[in-house]
């Protein structure tokens, strides 16, 4: 009988320690997860801002393009009004 009693307390014993092994590993995976949704919120903040540059750049070219076409195509009026004048 104390035997069975000694392997009890021992399989016990072990289960406890398992068991606050698991929770520590349980901690350290929460903290993990923080971590990455973290990270993932960092990342989506960065998406967005990249998306927003894109856009800005898209539409800066755009006006850059018609400001060009523009000053091309008074370029060309000047030329012609200094190569005829009136």
């Amino acid at each position: 009988m104390q035997e069975k009693l000694k392997q009890l307390e021992l399989l016990v014993s072990q289960l406890l320690a398992r068991q606050q092994e698991g929770q520590a590993q349980n901690v350290a995976l929460k903290q993990r997860v923080r971590t990455l949704e973290d990270n993932m919120e960092k990342f989506k903040a960065a998406e967005a801002e990249l998306r927003a540059l894109k856009d800005w750049k898209k539409n800066a070219q755009g006006m850059l393009k018609r400001l060009s076409v523009k000053i091309e195509k008074e370029l060309a009026k000047s030329q012609e009004e200094s190569n005829f004048p009136s």
